[in-house]
């Protein structure tokens, strides 16, 4: 059986590839912890510093429990607290102790739900105390199921995700004796979606102005060349107003129906990612796929081992993911995305609908009957006008926000108590909503319904949000505040959010009681 010293060590494969190689035993240390925690399924923490090399110290047992076929040889689950010097800092690693035979009611030395706080991120410190006082708990541990052993690398940066993929898989690879396969996976939104990219293409003049529809040129020579679809591989990036209107999104894929599913770049990249061994993601993908898991939805495919480099910033990401974020602008942008006043432009000055639901059927007595010709112009225009009275209440709604800001200038922008302003948003929101459903339904033509549907969705999301943050109904206890920014432009943009005070329960129910080996590294855990 393979091992990290096998590897790493003086006589290891790397040792063999490279001249003049210096052995790091702080690396080395680190590599064997990480193995041990996903031979024996328990979780670990490690603070090393710049220069370890903490990416090979967990990418080498990644590499070795997915595809070096290694066996839990262990005969004890014992509790483990290690202690590294480099540069006479210490590396503090931590293995809660395993001490139950099976895979439910687990008990660790450890308690997950650690206490978060707005300014720190007391882990280790917490953690020695508690394993010193051996506190300990329950859950229920529900260990995803997966075909095939999966590991999941959570980076907080793009640097990091690119020397993980570009060199350091490629130099494992060169030195390991077996195969592996490993995949940086990106949001659904960094694709282009051809069956929206050709929709858009015939309804040019309808969606933006000259200069958008020159650009938007641009991108037919990319399409004809492009290899994998992602925007990255586009260069110069298009405008996000475009390739908002391009991109994949969930809420407009039709799915097996569409005539593009073949060919769909998407769907390339979703079959590598189920066969890969190795998902390298950064952490806002991360928690957007554990928000839908807690809603029985997911991004990612099912997982046994999980570790977070950069680990200092989990809590700031998680937090953002858990709570509510609505700014002014995300309203402004989706509704001018059905219909902008001032450049006459949006989805409902499409009017290629008037005619095409004049046809004829047969009736179930075998007779002709013509079908009444649906008045689009008629109901579009009644739309417009439901787009233009919720941007006026949106302007009233986040305008009483600016005043309550200034009222309590100096303050954080906390509101403390619920109901605190007036809500006529939501209200025409909900109007805009129940007019977009029934129009849905009736057009012709599916790539359309389910652009409007997508439109649809995404502004009852955000009603929803603007209720729950009014009314400071988010299940658990939490903390609810406005921010105010100043545009280069000089104008003030608003948000609402909230957030849970303690995150800490949430992660352990939905993350660290269910995933069966979490490791999380960073050089700054325990400040």
């Amino acid at each position: 059986m393979i091992t990290p010293v096998d590897i790493l060590g003086v006589n290891g494969s790397i040792a063999k590839r490279l001249e003049n190689y210096e052995l790091r035993k702080e690396q080395l240390a680190m590599s064997e912890a990480v193995n041990r925690a996903f031979i024996k399924k328990q979780h670990l923490l490690v603070e090393a510093g710049t220069g370890v090399g903490k990416s090979f110290a967990y990418l080498i047992p990644a590499i070795l429990q997915t595809a070096g076929n290694q066996k839990d040889d262990s005969s004890t689950n014992k509790s483990s607290a290690n202690n590294v010097t480099i540069n006479n800092t210490p590396i503090k690693s931590v293995v809660p102790s395993n001490k139950s035979s099976t895979d439910c009611n687990v008990k660790y030395d450890i308690p997950f739900d650690i206490n978060y706080s707005p300014d720190s991120f007391d882990l280790l410190p917490d953690l020695s105390d508690q394993i010193d006082n051996e506190v300990s708990y329950q859950f229920d541990r529900q260990v995803s199921k997966t075909d095939f052993p999966r590991v999941i690398i959570s980076t907080h940066t793009i640097s990091l995700q690119e020397q993980i993929m570009e060199k350091d898989i490629p130099f494992l690879r060169s030195v390991l004796p077996f195969e592996f396969t490993a995949v940086l996976v990106k949001g659904r939104s960094n694709y282009v979606c051809l069956r929206r990219f050709y929709a858009v293409s015939q309804k040019l003049n309808t969606l933006w102005d000259d200069f958008q529809q020159r650009e938007f040129e641009h991108l037919h020579d990319w399409i004809k060349k492009t290899e994998d679809g992602s925007k990255s591989s586009l260069i110069p990036e298009p405008a996000w107003e475009i390739w908002a209107e391009i991109c994949c999104e969930t809420g407009n894929c039709t799915g097996k129906i569409c005539k593009w599913n073949d060919k769909c770049f998407y769907n390339k990249t979703r079959r590598r990612i189920v066969n890969a061994q190795i998902l390298i993601v950064n952490h806002a993908l991360f928690f957007s796929d554990l928000m839908l898991r807690m809603q029985s939805g997911g991004i990612l495919p099912t997982y046994n081992m999980l570790v977070f480099d950069e680990a200092h910033t989990i809590e700031q990401v998680a937090s953002e993911h858990i709570g509510i974020s609505v700014t002014q602008y995300q309203v402004e942008y989706n509704l001018n995305r059905l219909y902008n006043e001032h450049t006459q432009k949006g989805l409902l000055m499409n009017s290629n609908f008037s005619n095409k639901n004049n046809n004829n059927e047969i009736d179930t007595i075998g007779e002709k009957k013509k079908k009444n010709e649906y008045n689009y112009t008629t109901e579009f225009e009644e739309l417009r006008k439901i787009v233009i009275d919720c941007l006026t209440r949106s302007d009233i709604f986040f305008g009483d926000l600016i005043d309550w800001i200034k009222q309590h200038s100096g303050g954080n922008g906390r509101v403390r108590k619920a109901g605190s302003f007036r809500n006529n948003l939501s209200e025409g929101l909900s109007k805009l909503t129940e007019h977009l459903r029934r129009i849905i339904e009736k057009l012709p033509d599916a790539g359309e319904r389910q652009e409007f549907r997508s439109a649809r969705d995404k502004i009852i999301s955000i009603r929803d949000s603007i209720d729950l943050w009014v009314n400071q109904q988010i299940p658990d206890e939490s903390v609810y505040w406005i921010e105010v920014k100043t545009t280069s432009r000089g104008k003030l943009r608003v948000s609402i959010n909230a957030s849970p005070i303690d995150i800490g329960p949430i992660l352990r129910e939905h993350l660290f009681g269910k995933i069966q080996s979490i490791v999380m590294t960073s050089a700054t855990l325990t400040t």
